[in-house]
């Protein structure tokens, strides 16, 4: 029902205003000038929990435990430690009310979050979390992060708010909100990661770990090539969709 509600609302909005929605998927590539990258990529995702009575507290950084009304927000250890990888995680609580939680910052230890991970990300273990302004979650300078369109990136190798062209991703079809989509092949850089280094990107796929993208390799030496735009229409819409919180 509240997926129906989000469909109804921006496509009211776009008969209202006439412009893109974040359900649209038809940005064509012009003959503006354009940089060739090459990179490689991994997804992130934001995890759908429900709501546990016991378990680990996300705290922000006050060291508060957070709470939705009159419940605590607990996780189990293992579903805190993805949570805390990924960046957000959406909580479903008694009644049916469903509340995303974002990365606010790093304090000190609370999990050890080795036994998922390893010891490659101590830093996992020091995550605190807000709650968060869109439904999928926040990236960096206020935008939202938009399944599909959104990219983590290494500003210093890619800048917030550019546009990166992946050929291999047009004509891609994907299921979202219920909806099959083809995607264009165009991302929004609108997020950052830890782990995120030089031509590595990390796309953004919802509430799923799954996808389509072939282009996605989940390692360095997969690679692939991509193109950042300089058209300034499609700059500006992608920078407008993102500054909506959903």
């Amino acid at each position: 029902m509240k997926v129906l509600l989000f469909i109804s609302l921006v496509l009211l909005s776009s008969c209202a205003t006439r412009k893109r929605t974040a359900l649209d998927f038809d940005f064509t590539l012009s003959d503006d000038s354009k940089e060739s990258l090459t990179l490689w990529a991994t997804n992130y995702y934001t995890p759908i929990f429900q709501a546990r009575m016991n378990g680990i507290p996300l705290k922000d950084l006050g060291e508060n435990s957070l709470v939705n009304g009159v419940y605590p927000v607990l996780l189990t250890k293992k579903e805190w430690c993805f949570s805390a990888m990924e960046g957000s995680v959406a909580i479903k609580f008694p009644g049916g009310d469903q509340k995303t939680f974002n990365y606010a910052g790093k304090t000190s230890r609370q999990v050890d979050c080795s036994p998922f991970f390893g010891e490659d990300f101590p830093e996992t273990d020091k995550v605190r979390f807000r709650a968060a302004n869109s439904r999928w979650g926040d990236g960096v300078q206020n935008y939202s992060l938009i399944p599909y369109r959104t990219i983590a990136v290494d500003p210093k190798f890619i800048p917030f708010g550019s546009v990166i062209y992946i050929p291999e991703a047009k004509g891609v079809k994907f299921m979202w909100v219920g909806k099959q989509f083809t995607h264009d092949g165009f991302f929004f850089a609108g997020d950052r990661g830890g782990a995120i280094k030089g031509p590595h990107i990390d796309v953004f796929t919802g509430n799923s770990k799954n996808h389509e993208f072939s282009f996605i390799g989940n390692r360095k030496s997969k690679t692939f090539e991509a193109f950042k735009i300089e058209d300034d229409e499609v700059i500006e819409d992608l920078t407008r969709l993102h500054k909506i919180f959903y």
